[in-house]
């Protein structure tokens, strides 16, 4: 069966799936656009690549096993250069599930872990672009046009898998990463520096394989998401080998960051599970944590994230106590949390997030000043949903929020996406600039802005 008729037959299966209808359907074609169409005006500091990643099936699936985040790779890429939108590009990042729905030769590079699908972030790693996931599978490196060269162990410094969500900490100038990866009874702190080489700073006893997919630090500690959604081989013949377990208690590790194991220690957390941490800091005998909350994964819902509404909460952990106190920042529903990257950390005013309703129901854009409580709506219009909104800070900024905030969002109308520009400090007004891609991304995961070198 032709790779056409393959994608034909999932299509025809999108309405029993909530992950394969709509703007979560995989796209077919890999396009290559130049010279888009702006309303508007394009900031001429944004000089890179909005760049961007999610499951986008090769080839038709099993809707009965298949889940969300196991789907191929596609990275998306805008390039803005002079006030201009260069091109768009969308491309499968290269894997052996992909190299055969394709026709195309396997990667090269080394192997690790259950499989080599890349698909949750894409970040820079050595000043390359690189696509990551999570639970063993090694990064992908790829070219400025996003093709797919190599899987790679960072030059030979990546002991096992790497992490979906490595948070840059600006004052030590590298990467916090937390690994794990099912049949390693240990997760393991790393750090990238700027040449893109790896270090183990220490390795944390967890045989009871716990899925990690962020991680947190202050300026003293790195903060370990401990929940319960674990790994459980009763689910792996269905598709997605992790679970809601109620028999877990839920706990946060605080290590020092030097990973001296004898600091570490464990504090009680909330009944929930935490994909997403906004931002983290130390504060007079207490840590302060800003995460979103969802009530519990994968325990009714085993084909993606869909257990309930998920506020924007602060955790305080009192240090003398070990007491874990909770103030709603925003009840209603968000996920992918973003600030301004200089302020990691350390205590900050500003963050950003995609809204979201129980049932995958996307909206707008909220900015959140975590320190009045208060939160500022960008409502991109009937029938266009935001995803993960990125901030880039002006260059020589002064102000926390002094810089732009952008999205891809989806347009239903006309069923294609734009990739919308904001002033964070004019949020709520009309776009900078708006950019329509002459196709639709999909509901995804993560991505960032990769500057040009200077």
């Amino acid at each position: 069966m032709s790779t056409a008729a393959l994608m034909e037959k999932t299509r025809e299966s999108e309405a029993a799936h909530p992950y394969l209808r709509g703007n979560f359907a995989p796209v077919e074609v890999e396009t290559t656009a130049f010279d888009l169409p702006v309303k508007g005006r394009i900031p001429e500091a944004l000089e890179g690549r909005l760049l961007r990643i999610g499951p986008n099936p090769a080839r038709a699936v099993d809707e009965n096993t298949y889940h969300w985040f196991m789907g191929d790779g596609m990275v998306h890429g805008l390039r803005l250069r002079g006030g201009r939108a260069e091109w768009y590009r969308n491309r499968f990042v290269g894997s052996d599930s992909v190299a055969s729905a394709l026709g195309r030769p396997r990667l090269a590079g080394p192997r690790n872990g259950f499989g080599d699908t890349a698909n949750t972030n894409v970040i820079d790693i050595g000043g390359r672009a690189h696509a990551i996931v999570e639970a063993g599978a090694l990064p992908v490196e790829l070219t400025y046009e996003l093709e797919s060269v190599a899987r790679s162990d960072l030059a030979g410094t990546l002991p096992h898998g790497f992490s979906a969500h490595p948070k840059f900490d600006p004052a030590k100038d590298e990467l916090q990463v937390l690994a794990y990866q099912p049949g390693l009874e240990a997760l393991s702190y790393l750090t990238v520096d700027r040449a893109g080489r790896a270090r183990t700073v220490a390795e944390i006893s967890a045989p009871h394989f716990p899925m990690i997919h962020d991680v947190a630090f202050t300026a003293s500690r790195l903060i370990i998401l401990d929940l319960p959604v674990v790994f459980d081989l009763a689910y792996l013949a269905k598709g997605f080998p992790f679970a809601w377990d109620d028999t877990r208690t839920p706990r946060i590790g605080l290590l020092p960051r030097n990973g001296d194991l004898s600091g570490l220690r464990w504090i009680e957390a909330p009944s929930c599970y935490v994909f997403h941490v906004m931002n983290a800091f130390d504060a007079p005998g207490a840590v302060i944590m800003d995460v979103v909350r969802h009530p519990k994964m994968f325990a009714t819902e085993h084909r993606g994230p869909d257990e309930g509404d998920s506020p924007l909460v602060r955790w305080r952990i009192d240090l003398a106590s070990g007491a874990l106190s909770e103030t709603v920042l925003e009840e209603r529903g968000c996920e992918f949390p973003r600030f301004n990257d200089a302020f990691a950390g350390r205590e900050y005013r500003y963050g950003y997030t995609a809204s979201l309703k129980s049932g995958d129901r996307l909206g707008p854009n909220f900015k959140h000043d975590v320190t009045r409580g208060r939160t500022e709506v960008h409502d991109h219009g009937p029938g266009r949903t935001a995803l993960e909104p990125v901030f880039v800070a002006r260059p020589g900024a002064k102000a926390e929020d002094d810089g732009w905030v952008l999205s891809y969002v989806y347009d239903a109308g006309r069923k294609a996406s734009d990739v919308v520009i904001l002033d964070a400090q004019g949020f709520s007004d009309e776009p900078a600039a708006v950019i329509p891609l002459p196709v639709r991304v999909p509901y995804g995961f993560h991505g960032n802005w990769l500057p040009d070198p200077a």
